[in-house]
């Protein structure tokens, strides 16, 4: 998938013989694998991050850095058209913020 672009709109059977919820198959459409399609999108994410990088006293420590993209991850219950905010902050800040991310969500799905 490197060097192309897609346009489908990707079906990943999740009901053996072809795939199961843990595991899903490939696309019924253009035949990617689950793992390819993941590894991609990883990829433009990670594209997008460094791209829009740029020099700036970040807003969280205030120390004059390099500055990356932070936006925190949609959540089942995030409403469809709502797109979480975008902050730029230094590595060591955006690192911590993205974990107090992940860690918030699941202390809450383990307390339900």
């Amino acid at each position: 998938m490197p060097g192309t672009v897609s346009l489908c709109k990707h079906r990943f059977p999740i009901q053996p013989p072809l795939g199961s919820f843990g595991r899903p198959g490939d696309c019924s459409s253009c035949g990617a694998t689950w793992d390819a399609v993941q590894a991609e999108l990883q990829r433009q994410s990670e594209a997008l991050i460094v791209g829009s990088s740029r020099d700036g006293n970040c807003p969280h420590c205030t120390q004059y850095r390099r500055l990356f993209r932070f936006q925190p991850c949609d959540k089942p219950w995030t409403a469809v058209d709502y797109e979480e905010p975008v902050t730029f902050l230094c590595m060591n800040c955006r690192n911590t913020a993205s974990d107090m991310d992940r860690e918030g969500y699941l202390t809450l799905l383990a307390s339900i």
